[in-house]
């Protein structure tokens, strides 16, 4: 699962919660509605193509709706870093599992920058209708600074953007409570999936 549909699925109600993770159930991993945006982004950012061209990528997509918005997700992106100028970076990537280890969050940055001497990782937030809120971009940030802040990642900073606010989130909107929340809402989404898995 990756970690804004783990995000996402925190912020949901319960019904809603439980109706997501099933899906998980048939399809292990999920599908990443959002593949062409983060693909495009590679070349956009670490190839210097232009959005032009980047988007390219999603010219043979047969899902009307998906390739739109991975359009615009991708012209949000590139709007960003025309305002942000940076060296390209690889990103770091890596996961952390539930504490009984039957489901594991991918932490994967779309794009990463060296500015003004720090380096920055960015995850996505790519949800429409739903704004990303301060308590679960800290939930995001303090498991992207678990697993991936280390070695040579270890003077990283990493962020969520919200693509359509611009809004960045780091390491301010975690707080003291973060930690406990992080842990209660892998076990939850875990305990969904386990139980779903018993019952298919």
């Amino acid at each position: 699962m990756n970690l804004t549909t783990f995000l996402a699925n925190d912020a949901a109600d319960s019904a809603t919660k439980t109706s997501k993770i099933l899906k998980y159930v048939d399809r292990p991993g999920g599908a990443d509605y959002y593949w062409a945006l983060k693909s495009a982004a590679k070349k956009m950012f670490l190839d210097g193509e232009p959005y032009d061209q980047a988007v390219g990528v999603m010219a043979n997509m047969t899902v009307d709706h998906q390739r739109l918005n991975n359009q615009q997700a991708l012209k949000a992106a590139y709007d960003w870093k025309i305002q942000n100028p940076g060296e390209a970076l690889p990103p770091p990537s890596g996961s952390v599992s539930a504490p009984k280890g039957e489901l594991t969050i991918k932490l994967e940055p779309a794009w990463a920058i060296k500015r003004k001497g720090k380096f920055e990782a960015y995850v996505p937030w790519t949800f429409k209708n739903e704004r990303l809120s301060r308590p679960t971009a800290g939930i995001g940030i303090w498991l992207l600074e678990s697993g991936l802040q280390h070695d040579d990642y270890e003077n990283w900073d990493f962020y969520l953007i919200d693509l359509v606010t611009k809004k960045r989130f780091g390491r301010s909107c975690i707080t003291k409570s973060t930690a406990l929340a992080t842990m209660s809402a892998l076990e939850a989404q875990e305990n969904i999936y386990l139980n779903a898995k018993k019952s298919a």
